[in-house]
């Protein structure tokens, strides 16, 4: 498996995620096989979140003695410093694990929200407090926001930013992705197959990969899924000529 350096953080990271909002979907027992099935292809960055429900739990008992394999990151969805501090507790006890790699505030997508968890005594102090103690190696963010992801990247409080990205829901690509890579912001692209909307894969995960610094997270159901973006990514990986004509006819069809 391609891997990347994801900014500041200098973990050196599969070139494609496994983002973890759908094994809540399926029983424990295939969402572990799925979990592991994707170790065993060589993605090394699993993404979940406190917010959901049994993905931490799942995606704990699948990497239970290959800790060292993976890049756990995960969120909180906390707007005060000590429900951060319950949250994270319980990531720590559900993941199974001493540490999460990367913890992210989750969904700041407006500046009410911002100004929430930047405050004293708030979230961001609560993430550099378990940083400090070892439970939290880097600290990121999550946005839906354009105004809210630039201020966040310019700040140097973060050293990720995850925010949608995908030949549709493309506007990050003009100002957003170049500033965090000027600020050596690791950028992870949320939503890389249009939250299931876009279906081809072969053209969503390629015309990703043209960005060296930006890491797809794709949602992660089935073994197939798994296996079919490790052999894109494993691939040639250009965009061919016919391929470029097939993401334009899409974008024309769907619009934004």
């Amino acid at each position: 498996m391609k891997t990347t350096r994801l900014g500041k953080t200098e973990l050196r990271v599969s070139r494609v995620g496994f983002g973890g909002i759908p094994i809540q979907r399926l029983s424990e027992d295939e969402a572990i096989r799925v979990v592991q099935r994707t170790l065993d292809l060589g993605v090394t960055f699993i993404d979940t979140a406190n917010g959901y429900s049994t993905s931490e739990e799942r995606i704990g008992k699948a990497i239970a003695g290959r800790r060292d394999e993976v890049i756990i990151a995960t969120k909180t969805g906390a707007r005060d410093g000590a429900t951060a501090r319950e949250h994270l507790e319980l990531s720590l006890t559900r993941l199974d694990t001493d540490f999460i790699d990367l913890w992210q505030l989750h969904g700041v997508s407006d500046f009410e929200k911002y100004e929430q968890v930047l405050a004293p005594g708030s979230v961001l102090e609560t993430a550099r407090e378990a940083q400090q103690e070892g439970q939290v190696r880097h600290i990121g963010i999550t946005s839906h926001s354009m105004d809210v992801a630039l201020e966040a990247v310019a700040s140097g409080h973060f050293e990720t930013i995850q925010f949608p990205l995908n030949f549709v829901t493309n506007e990050a690509v003009e100002e957003l992705l170049p500033l965090a890579k000027e600020h050596d912001v690791g950028f992870i692209a949320m939503k890389p197959m249009g939250g299931g909307m876009l279906e081809n894969a072969n053209l969503a995960i390629k015309w990703l990969l043209q960005f060296d610094t930006a890491v797809p997270d794709p949602g992660i159901e089935k073994v197939e899924e798994i296996e079919q973006i490790v052999g894109i990514v494993n691939g040639p990986g250009e965009l061919t000529s016919q391929d470029s004509q097939a993401i334009e006819a899409i974008r024309e069809e769907v619009g934004t």
